[in-house]
């Protein structure tokens, strides 16, 4: 999918809550509370409710959702302060808002679609519509030091709050290094996972772990013995998270 269509849908969610840019929506929030109310509700949910109060039942399931999620997170790492950033809180809500959609709201790619016309005549712009396979499809664009890692466990837990029915589930890194700092978070989230270690036999994981490998070990056309793992080893349904991961000061990949 090209990168247009991932600003379509940022815009989409935008307008949901009736913003052209995220910058409005940062103003509403930036300062807000990240804990709880006397009702249990985040005081993100409260604001944004304020600001579209029809969706007021679907927003707090949602928040009830994200708030399980955190509350896993937060016993799993034995972090009692462990809280969502509004930016973090945000990209998880879009997330569960887009994980329904797609696999309960039948009329979502058609509402999607809707609203690309929209988008195509106020800005001049020719983008196809949406399919059924670009919906398949998310990507996180966040800032170093945003708390991305985290937020991938997070939508670990949404996936399969929403299908686990996978053949495979497999987070592919940059390189060694990131493969390693990833399988050891993935452990302090209580996420069942497993690092890939050259050995082709020890590549079959269980029921929803995780198998952790850097893109430089996957090939299309498998030659000889080696570390390399043909990818038509992973033919069938598989969930894949994909970290591009970034360059730090010095130089050295990081995860963030």
């Amino acid at each position: 999918m090209k990168l247009e269509k991932h600003l379509v849908l940022n815009k989409y969610f935008l307008n949901l809550f009736n913003f052209n840019n995220f910058d409005e929506l940062r103003e509403k929030l930036k300062d807000t509370e990240e804990s709880y109310d006397n009702f249990g509700r985040s005081y993100f949910i409260d604001s944004l409710i304020g600001l579209k109060p029809q969706l007021e039942d679907l927003l707090l399931r949602y928040d009830l959702m994200i708030k399980e999620y955190v509350e896993k997170l937060k016993q799993n790492r034995k972090d009692p302060n462990f809280k969502l950033k509004y930016f973090q809180y945000l990209a998880v809500l879009f997330t569960e808002i887009y994980l329904d959609k797609y696999h309960n709201d039948k009329e979502f790619l058609n509402e999607l679609n809707l609203f690309l016309n929209e988008f195509n005549n106020i800005n001049k712009t020719k983008i196809t519509p949406f399919t059924k396979e670009d919906l398949k499809k998310l990507a996180f664009w966040m800032a170093t030091g945003s708390g991305k890692t985290l937020i991938l466990h997070i939508n670990y837990f949404q996936m399969l709050k929403y299908s686990n029915n996978w053949d495979n589930i497999i987070l592919i890194t940059p390189n060694e290094g990131l493969s390693k700092q990833h399988y050891e978070e993935l452990k302090l989230s209580g996420i069942p996972c497993k690092l890939y270690d050259g050995n082709i036999d020890n590549l079959k994981t269980k029921e929803k772990e995780v198998l952790v490998i850097d893109i430089h070990k996957l090939t299309k056309e498998k030659k000889g013995d080696g570390v390399s793992v043909d990818i038509s080893y992973f033919d069938g349904k598989n969930l894949v998270f994909i970290d591009e991961g970034h360059k730090g000061a010095g130089g050295e990949s990081e995860i963030g």
